[in-house]
């Protein structure tokens, strides 16, 4: 692509709309990692190009999500938004495939003591064979060609060996590993959400139940009283608080939203049974599936409004919701699993694999957001990301979905049963019941 085609693919509008974006991701990426991640750590060595490398795949994540809104909204035109799509894609490719890997790697390996040159040996080896399994998972991805067996022919090697190192290559290994991590979390999410988040699953909180833990804890664990007595009206407090909340018109419509949030996750869940057991196709995104029944139900709905419109607007706002449920919740697990492993790995690892896992995440949640798209804007993400196998990574998807939210109902199911057992046999049913 010569330079003069290339502006005017990225004209000078586009241009300024990208690089201000870019910025702003950036130096949101760096506030994030400063004032919440690591405001408590300090990040030594290896640390500044650490904090580099998150930033940047935090910005060209975002970068994806923003480029879809303006797709949505027809922003742009669709040559310019797929040439942002192939950077941020490819950008990606190298960060999670290369360069964060080997920096991960490295830092390990100088954590261990080791010397310059020896660190450097190791980091080549490990990223070898990290590599040769990043490829080898390609054979496990139905959309990809499979490596050839016998000599049939230079065509077949050729396109084999171009399917290796192609975007589509890339986007459909990392699409394969996004989606198994996903879907266990999104299973376990649609399970966990409405566990803590109904009334009919709390237990309730009487004061005589907190004095009575209070002296059970002073007999036994003097030292301790002070703290426990503390914790318990904290908590205490904290629930009176939180029910004086939820009768506020505010909190009546958190309470609404939450009810709606986890309306959606039975719906999910049984949706998703549905798909597998039935092997139901879902070619057509969800806002159509309900335009095509409210127009079976009522033809005369047709005439009233412009149904194409409407259409649009629900898509762009669903893929709105759907944008910023996923960024949220993606943050909030990064901050969980930073406190989770700080303690035992170093500051410089957990970072790197942050922004790893963060790459392949929002990669992942792309491919699986066309499902919930219109035909025309599917068009022009198949150009940028190939012949993807979108059906069988939405199958697949389902199925560890179903498996994550089977497993979930039963840990909580048995975590909640052990719980009910052993207040039982402690004589103080009511003290441990907090969701």
């Amino acid at each position: 692509m010569d330079v003069a085609a290339l502006a005017d693919l990225l004209p000078t509008d586009a241009l300024v709309i990208v690089g201000i974006s870019w910025l702003l991701f950036f130096l949101f990426a760096y506030a994030f990692f400063s004032m919440w991640l690591f405001q408590d750590y300090e990040v030594r060595d290896t640390g500044v190009f650490s904090r580099f490398l998150f930033c940047v795949t935090f910005m060209l994540s975002f970068s994806i999500f923003e480029v879809l809104i303006f797709e949505l909204a027809d922003i742009l035109r669709p040559a310019t938004r797929q040439l942002i799509w192939q950077i941020d894609l490819v950008g990606l490719a190298f960060l999670i495939a290369y360069m964060i890997p080997v920096m991960q790697f490295y830092t390990m390996a100088r954590e261990q003591r080791l010397k310059r040159h020896q660190a450097i040996v190791v980091t080549i080896v490990l990223e070898v064979s990290f590599l040769y399994a990043f490829w080898k998972s390609g054979e496990y991805v139905p959309s990809l060609p499979l490596p050839p067996t016998s000599s049939t022919g230079a065509a077949e090697d050729t396109s084999y060996w171009v399917g290796l190192f192609s975007l589509e290559g890339f986007i459909s290994r990392v699409g394969f590993l996004g989606v198994n991590f996903m879907a266990i979390l999104s299973g376990f999410g649609a399970v966990n959400m409405p566990y803590e988040s109904m009334t009919i699953f709390w237990r309730s909180v009487a004061e005589e139940d907190i004095l009575g833990l209070e002296r059970r804890v002073r007999q036994n664990l003097d030292m301790i009283v002070i703290k426990k007595k503390r914790i318990a009206y904290e908590v205490h407090a904290a629930r009176r608080t939180d029910t004086v909340e939820k009768r506020t018109l505010k909190g009546r419509v958190f309470n609404w939203i939450g009810m709606a949030f986890c309306g959606f996750c039975v719906y999910k869940m049984i949706m998703s049974t549905v798909n597998v057991v039935f092997r139901r196709d879902r070619d057509t995104d969800p806002i159509t599936n309900v335009v095509v029944k409210l127009l079976y139900l009522w033809p005369s709905l047709h005439s009233w409004i412009n149904v194409r419109f409407m259409a649009n607007v629900s898509s762009l706002v669903f893929v709105g919701i759907l944008v910023f449920t996923q960024t949220r919740g993606f943050l909030l697990l990064v901050l969980k699993c930073f406190r989770f492993l700080s303690s035992s790995v170093s500051s410089n690892s957990v970072v790197l694999l942050l922004a790893n896992l963060m790459g392949m995440y929002f990669v992942s949640s792309f491919v699986m957001m066309r499902m919930n798209l219109q035909a025309d804007h599917k068009r022009h993400i198949d150009a940028v990301l190939g012949p993807i196998d979108y059906y069988g990574f939405a199958s697949w998807f389902d199925v560890l979905f179903v498996v994550s939210a089977t497993v979930s109902i039963g840990l909580l199911g048995l975590l909640n049963y052990s719980k009910l057992s052993r207040t039982a046999q402690d004589s103080f049913s009511a003290f441990d019941k907090y969701p």
